[in-house]
């Protein structure tokens, strides 16, 4: 797992028409309804109805949502076009009432009026229900009566998760709906105040519910655990109540809106939103997006199925892509009947026959429902029970461990139908947890774990982070550290370091996260001539791994089982590292790197360079150099380096039109030969990240601006994180596919807006931005995240790229990056970073035409 001081993985380390009601297909009958206390032998089962949405109702209403620049007087353009303002804010918007055939005109006018920015509608939905016959509650001796049948908590393995200590404590989460009821004997313990957005005051007295669904939402979030009714996902967090449709389960967009910022602006770090419309207009967007910079983790029911079968896909909010979109299950984990699904699909949750509190006239009730309404509310609440362990912990790192942690059912990966799984509250506090430490012999969880081994001479650790193992949580492998018995010498050169370690586990599944292997020696002079690596034995040869420490622990990241070993190297005493062309500097590269060969070599095009940018972490995964070469034929040079190194295997990045059909012939002859080629560089770069194979992260670069993918290189590498390839504007479907294949649960994006655009990074997952002004200030940030563990600093020009393509594969072999130079000198972002580094030796690539000599001079000064 990679970590930095922040101690978060590479993405953290960066750091309705709403015109809504109820969800749609979450209506409530207004038919009486039997309280508990009246008779706890009974709890009434309400059938939900489709929402209908009817465009002639929507202009009917005469209301206008207005967005304002600021300064412009609401009044002023109320006036102008004789219109009533009933609603000022949020965010600049206002909404006026006018006559019902003036829409049209003055829609049409306030467009051209100076200081409007928008103007829609403000649209409603409408809800149908129909009571159905009473069902019995189950006989049970559990404190909370109707706890027995309340399946989605065993569903989702919640009691577990409570008994790890979670409870939800200290986390606020706002629902905005019907209102709550705050007698509820369930809830009025959790209730803090909260807010009336259609009548605009706050307090309990102006939240009340009056229909029953915000309230059913509520208990499946926080109901008490009280010997009474029912039990929520998070008994102790707090219920923050927003009324924002009223008691015919009819809403509008502005008032929705109002009572999202509202929410965000009084302390509610989770806020539910179990209900939608199939669109979305600015005000809604801005208020979610409002949200969400203030911190909070939107939750959003997906939407149900109509009878017209109008509604085909994710509804708004939930299809907003920074929105985390809930679909529907039943009891046997099958998507449920009602529930829409589409490309936001994040999560899934329990959804059917779900019994939960309900507000009724004059006592506390209890109803029955189906809906994606009451799939939200789980994963809201599973949500609590992780923030309320780790309080410091980002909505973004929050998601992120939810939708790690699913189950994932359906198609492998992120789908359409379930996201990335049905939501499980027990391994989602796991996976959050610090890793449980075991001795040198244990059976490891899907929550991973450290595997601790120590001998007279060295200290060995295992980290093998959560998911590392696949997707199957019943699977718990058995993992051991020995010591084994080693005749073969380490490389010629190379003197060993304390004694080696055997890691062997019973389960042969590829590994889906790069395992980090940590030895440090019990005692070991330091040779500031010298860099330490971890080596491993193939059976035939030792390969380097990974390390160029001078002295202390070095840590690598691994797939294999098998035998490795400490050892050190000396420094190469050219700080140059310059052929006569690129294909030489690359062999020059390759044999400072892999002095005794590999067993992989990766090949990639001279003249373009979009192939070999995602080439960086297959390269390191497979301990493999990477060699330049012309498209039509091998170079002498080149071919005498594969020859040294010996492989097994040559992995050819691109197709034909990159490396031609002829040099995959000559290799054949000799080697086994594989092609990663796709129909386009961010095809070819799909087929690379599958097969490295590796998940939940992705680092997302502009496919035709190479320096950004080059700063980023090495690190992306050392943490097994594969390398996708964006347009500016728009994301490619490949991919697109690829993050959904891969499952990846977070991205990190590297360069500003005018490479990767806001648009194009929101529809990323869990997304985090790494950028400067330019090239040069965007690799200064990459530094000051990841500054190179290791003993030497490598510099590349930023200007022309195949010399520092091939040198990232150096720098993440010796635990290190790049530093891109610009040919006018050093840039002030850089040296401000540089200044906290000393004792690196540095390298460059290329000659002194390529990074001048006086810049040499200068990185070395100040490192020194």
């Amino acid at each position: 797992m990679l970590k930095t001081k922040t101690q978060f993985r590479l993405k953290q380390a960066i750091s309705i028409i709403l015109a809504t009601a109820l969800f749609l297909g979450s209506g409530w009958a207004s038919a009486p309804i039997p309280s508990f206390a009246q008779d706890k032998a009974a709890v009434t089962a309400v059938n939900n109805m489709p929402v209908e949405l009817n465009s002639s109702d929507i202009s009917s209403q005469g209301r206008l949502v207005v967005k304002l620049s600021p300064g412009i007087s609401p009044e002023a353009v109320a006036q102008s076009v004789q219109a009533e303002l009933v609603r000022k804010g949020p965010l600049q918007f206002i909404t006026l009432a006018l006559e019902f055939g003036r829409m049209d005109e003055v829609m049409n006018k306030l467009k051209d009026f100076p200081g409007v920015l928008s103007v829609s509608p403000a649209q409603k939905m409408k809800i149908s229900a129909s009571a159905a016959a009473a069902a019995p509650a189950a006989d049970t001796t559990i404190q909370d009566p109707y706890y027995a049948r309340q399946w989605g908590l065993t569903q989702i393995e919640v009691p577990q998760a409570w008994a790890l200590g979670a409870t939800g404590k200290g986390i606020t989460v706002a629902v905005v709906d019907t209102g709550v009821d705050s007698e509820h004997v369930d809830l009025r313990g959790n209730i803090v105040s909260g807010y009336n957005a259609i009548t605009g005051r706050s307090g309990l007295s102006a939240t009340l519910d009056n229909n029953g669904h915000g309230t059913h939402v509520a208990g499946i979030i926080a109901a008490q655990l009280n010997g009474t009714g029912i039990v929520g996902v998070a008994p102790q967090a707090k219920i923050m109540p927003i009324k924002a449709v009223d008691s015919t389960g009819e809403g509008t967009d502005d008032v929705i809106a109002d009572g999202i910022v509202w929410a965000a602006n009084h302390g509610a770090q989770i806020i539910n939103l179990s209900l939608g419309a199939d669109s979305e207009e600015a005000i809604l967007k801005e208020a979610v997006r409002y949200a969400l910079d203030q911190g909070c983790l939107i939750v959003a029911a997906g939407g149900n199925k109509d009878e017209e079968n109008r509604l085909t896909t994710l509804t708004y909010p939930a299809a907003d892509p920074e929105v985390l979109a809930v679909t529907a299950t039943d009891e046997q984990d099958r998507l449920a009947s009602f529930s829409l699904t589409g490309p936001g699909a994040c999560l899934a949750a329990p959804g059917t026959n779900i019994v939960s509190d309900y507000w009724q006239k004059g006592a506390a009730g209890y109803a029955v429902s189906d809906g994606t309404s009451m799939a939200s509310p789980f994963v809201a609440g599973t949500a609590a029970l992780v923030w309320s362990q780790h309080p410091d912990f980002s909505a973004s790192k929050v998601r992120q461990i939810l939708e790690d942690s699913s189950l994932d059912l359906g198609t492998t990966g992120r789908d359409d139908t379930y996201g990335y799984g049905r939501v499980n509250a027990y391994w989602a506090v796991r996976f959050a947890a610090e890793p449980e430490s075991f001795s040198a012999s244990a059976n490891v969880t899907w929550a991973g774990g450290i595997l601790k081994n120590s001998s007279s001479q060295t200290s060995v650790q295992l980290e093998i982070p959560p998911r590392a193992l696949g997707s199957d949580p019943s699977k718990t492998p058995l993992f051991k550290l020995s010591t084994p018995t080693v005749t073969a010498n380490l490389p010629a050169g190379v003197k060993p370091i304390g004694e080696p370690i055997s890691i062997e586990r019973e389960d042969t599944a590829p590994v889906k996260k790069l395992l980090q292997l940590s030895m440090t020696p019990v005692s070991y002079a330091a040779d500031s001539n010298r860099l330490q690596y971890i080596y491993r034995w193939t059976g035939s040869r030792w390969l380097k791994v990974g390390g160029g420490m001078t002295s202390g622990t070095v840590t690598v990241g691994i797939t294999e089982q098998g035998i490795y070993q400490m050892g050190s190297a000396a420094m190469p005493e050219e700080s140059r590292l310059a052929g006569e062309d690129r294909l030489d500097t690359a062999v020059q590269i390759s044999q400072a790197g892999f002095p005794d060969g590999a067993d992989t070599v990766l090949l990639a095009k001279a003249e373009d360079f979009p192939d070999a940018l995602a080439g960086v972490p297959l390269a390191y995964k497979l301990h493999a150099p990477i060699l330049l070469t012309n498209s039509a034929s091998l170079s002498a040079n080149v071919l005498t380096e594969i020859q040294r190194l010996q492989p097994k295997q040559v992995i050819l990045l691109g197709g034909t039109g990159a490396i031609s059909g002829s040099i995959e012939q000559e290799l054949q002859n000799i080697y086994s030969v594989r092609r990663l080629g796709g129909a386009n560089r961010y095809d070819t770069a799909r087929q690379i990240a599958l097969a490295m194979g590796m998940t939940g992260e992705a680092v997302l670069v502009n496919g035709s601006n190479f320096p950004d993918a080059l700063a980023m290189s090495s690190i992306a590498a050392q943490y097994g994180v594969p390398i996708l390839l964006t347009a500016a504007n728009v994301l490619p479907a490949e991919t697109n596919e690829v993050l959904g294949q891969s499952a990846m649960t977070a991205t990190v994006v590297i360069g500003g807006e005018g490479v990767v655009s806001s648009d194009t990074m929101r529809n990323l997952p869990n997304p985090t931005r790494l950028s400067g002004q330019d090239r040069y200030a965007t690799a200064a940030e990459v530094l000051k995240v990841f500054p190179p563990r290791g003993g030497a600093a490598f510099l590349a020009t930023g200007e022309n790229f195949p010399d520092a393509l091939t040198g990232g594969v150096l720098a993440s072999l010796n635990s290190s990056n790049l530093i891109l130079v610009s040919s006018a000198g050093m840039r002030a972002e850089e040296q401000t970073v540089l200044q906290g580094w000393s004792g690196k030796k540095v390298f460059a690539f290329g000659g002194s035409s390529i990074v001048s000599d006086s810049i040499m001079t200068q990185v070395q000064t100040m490192l020194q």
